[in-house]
């Protein structure tokens, strides 16, 4: 039977200072609490004059007074079996890579946005750099199936935040809007921090293990949750709230009403952060969530400028941004008034309208739109081609 916390760290050969050790056990004995959530933990804390850590010293008959059960108390014992499982877990998943990281609420490391939130986490698991969660981040968050225009408009205010701003993007790694925003982030060399809703070493979808690796490597990975812990339908919303909490304002690419999208634009209005909604077609469902954020006072949102106008404190100064923007202006400028380019419009036109608008034959348009399509300026669908704003 183990006695002491020394001897419940001794089970785990590791590299890490002992105070770190110490502390992280203490972590995971207040994590254990049954219905103990952040708040109830700060108000026994505020009422003993004390830090959260610190209740974990307290003995059982000051926990009682504080209203703590005996379920409650006895889940604080750091030799329960529960929480050496939670420990070596832990350990053996922080000891596997130099960039695996482990940090708590009272951590320099820890963000100072999210640690301002009603309900911050207690601790975060990092797998990537760790410097990257104090940059200044903008969130992008939206439906799993987004339509080719979201798609794109997400890929182009996050290429023009590489230009104009020194920004991050956060979002939750899952498939549609998050994964666009990871993927369009690598591409323009933005970090990006992808926050997990199960444990830090599983892959959810699997269909993203590359994309993990990616954001892993350009920024960071970063979940609550213990290692080894599947997704469940609770765990999302608590990582949106990670999602907001990190960021300065959240963009809502297209979204329905009833979604998690919109549940994380209820946090980031909860935590006085602003709400970006990029309006589309109004017949298309995916859409309506975003134009009733903006009926409710959101930032209708078409550039980056938009964003920029909001939170003026991400821009670059002009002369920073001068120079890109020329070139930007000068790859696009033979395209500017290409008729074919101009026949076809941002909802899905059919070959034969725009061969008919162009007065080419089909050959030559099928030609001339595969080009565009493999510049990125145009995007087969089944119902015809849809213009992109590259």
């Amino acid at each position: 039977m183990l006695t002491s916390f020394k001897e419940l760290m001794d089970l785990t050969v590791s590299s890490r200072k002992p105070a770190f050790e110490n502390t992280l056990l203490r972590w995971l004995c207040l994590n254990n609490v049954p219905q103990m959530g952040f708040i109830r933990l700060r108000k026994s804390a505020q009422a003993m004059g004390c830090s959260l850590l610190d209740l974990t010293s307290l003995d059982a008959k000051t926990l009682a007074s504080l209203s703590w059960d005996d379920t409650q108390i006895a889940a604080l014992n750091s030799t329960s079996k529960i929480i050496q499982q939670h420990y070596k877990a832990t350990c053996n998943w922080l000891n596997a890579n130099e960039n695996h990281h482990f940090i708590g609420l009272d951590s320099n490391d820890y963000p100072a946005l999210l640690k301002s939130i009603t309900r911050p986490p207690l601790f975060l698991y990092i797998a990537g750099n760790k410097t990257h969660l104090t940059d200044t981040q903008i969130a992008f968050v939206g439906t799993r199936k987004p339509s080719i225009y979201a798609t794109q408009t997400c890929f182009d205010l996050i290429q023009e935040l590489s230009i104009h701003t020194n920004v991050s993007t956060v979002s939750g790694l899952a498939l549609g809007i998050d994964a666009a925003c990871h993927k369009a982030s690598v591409l323009h060399n933005v970090p990006t921090i992808g926050v997990l809703a199960c444990g830090i070493d599983i892959v959810y979808p699997k269909r993203h293990q590359k994309l993990y690796k990616e954001v892993e490597e350009a920024g960071a990975l970063i979940s609550e949750f213990l290692p080894g812990a599947k997704p469940t339908p609770t765990m999302f919303p608590r990582r949106n709230r990670i999602i907001t909490g990190l960021s300065l304002g959240t963009v809502v690419v297209e979204a329905k009403i009833k979604s998690g999208s919109m549940v994380s634009a209820k946090y980031a209005i909860e935590q006085n952060k602003e709400v970006f909604a990029v309006p589309n077609n109004i017949n298309n469902p995916n859409a309506e969530g975003c134009h009733w954020l903006i009926k409710q006072g959101a930032k209708l949102t078409e550039h980056v400028q938009d964003i920029i106008e909001e939170l003026p404190s991400i821009a670059l100064p002009l002369v920073e941004t001068t120079n890109t923007e020329k070139m930007k202006k000068n790859s696009q400028q033979h395209f500017t008034s290409d008729p074919l380019l101009d026949s076809v419009s941002y909802s899905a036109t059919s070959v034969d309208l725009i061969a008919k608008r162009t007065g080419m034959s089909l050959s030559d348009v099928l030609t001339k739109l595969l080009e565009y399509e493999m510049r990125g300026l145009v995007a087969s669908t089944a119902e015809g081609y849809v213009k992109l704003r590259a």
